[in-house]
């Protein structure tokens, strides 16, 4: 069973943890992170967006943050409503068993839900071939890649994929 808490200042270990697992930081940070950079990105993060803790069978397992869409990427600008997550799974137990699936699903409709969007859009590294896979069995469309720098200056090529609201 999935279930999302708000995410709160007690969750930071666990976060920073998270961060130490290359399966999280290859694709999230594309570095590890010290206990201070978690604790001051957080304290910012918390005040501006939704974050969460993905709970899946009475453990936390995870990390989503669903905000709205803001940058200008001109295929989108036909779009409106859009909202935007990042997430990931850190502990290794849940990795490569499908839960990434299941988690996607019930985030998407959360934000269909709760926040009324009409798209949601995702915007992995092209090279991140497993959760684009996830993105895909959940509906998600590729319809468009550019390429950008990553949270360390990296020049990597990114896949933008889009869910529109069902009805």
């Amino acid at each position: 069973m999935i279930n999302l808490r708000k995410m709160n200042k007690d969750d930071y270990y666990k976060i920073y943890k998270w961060c130490l697992n290359k399966e999280v930081y290859e694709w999230f940070e594309q570095r590890k992170l010290s206990y201070k950079e978690i604790e001051e990105k957080y304290n910012r993060k918390i005040k501006e967006q939704d974050i969460y803790i993905i709970n899946y069978d009475n453990t936390d397992i995870g990390l989503v943050q669903i905000y709205k869409y803001k940058d200008n990427l001109d295929i989108l600008k036909k779009y409106n409503n859009i909202y935007e997550f990042d997430i990931f799974i850190g502990e290794n137990n849940y990795l490569n068993k499908g839960i990434g699936k299941y988690i996607v699903e019930y985030i998407k409709n959360l934000i269909y839900s709760k926040y009324n969007a009409n798209y949601i859009i995702l915007r992995p590294f092209k090279r991140n071939i497993r959760a684009i896979k996830c993105y895909k069995k959940c509906n998600f469309i590729e319809i468009y890649n550019y390429i950008d720098k990553n949270t360390i200056g990296n020049i990597e090529e990114i896949i933008v994929l889009i869910n529109k609201k069902r009805g």
